[in-house]
């Protein structure tokens, strides 16, 4: 089977992208060169910071009073850290975007309903979204938190389908990617908030 990395990447890169009306400032925590070529993509964007997994919440504390549009948080390993989302939430504008990768909201739920009741208690909109992983198409998950968008009501139609270079990413793969199971919404219910 061929590498089908590139459809995690695409993923936790043009979602928040394509829901911010105008993504100028992206922050991202982990990552590696395909996370940054995916972003590449993106002629709008003036500013991308990386930030390293390792010492990150005193790598968000050195940032100081910056603003970012959107925030990618490339790896799962802070899900249930409450010090980390503080302070990449004080990094964000008001209509800030974030995504990230976390718990499988079917397979690891005790996981997945902490994140997103962390998730919950910072953002107004927290919903979770699946993608394939190359291991047989299972389906893995992120989230994306917002202040103010809705990720299936504000995407950007035109960034989302006719940016150059997607493999996977479209506007119709997005919408659909935020619908879940009967038993996920009655499992998760007061936890996504859509």
């Amino acid at each position: 089977m061929q590498n089908l990395h590139f459809i995690r990447d695409e993923m936790l890169v043009h979602v928040p992208l394509c829901t911010h009306a105008d993504p100028r400032r992206v922050l991202v925590v982990g990552g590696c060169d395909n996370v940054r070529n995916e972003l590449a993509k993106h002629s709008i964007l003036e500013e991308v910071i990386h930030v390293d997994t390792e010492g990150a919440v005193e790598s968000l504390q050195r940032l100081g009073a910056r603003s970012y549009d959107v925030a990618i948080v490339a790896t799962d390993r802070f899900g249930g850290d409450r010090s980390f989302w503080i302070e990449l939430t004080k990094l964000l504008s008001e209509k800030g975007v974030v995504s990230a990768v976390m718990s499988n909201v079917i397979l690891e739920e005790e996981s997945a309903k902490e994140e997103l009741k962390l998730l919950g208690s910072v953002y107004r909109i927290v919903m979770p979204y699946r993608y394939e992983e190359e291991k047989a198409l299972v389906s893995s998950y992120m989230v994306l938190a917002s202040r103010f968008y809705h990720p299936t009501a504000d995407i950007n139609l035109q960034r989302a389908d006719l940016t150059d270079g997607f493999r996977y990413y479209n506007s119709d793969i997005a919408i659909a990617a935020f619908q879940t199971p009967t038993f996920v919404n009655q499992n998760y219910l007061g936890i996504i908030k859509r």
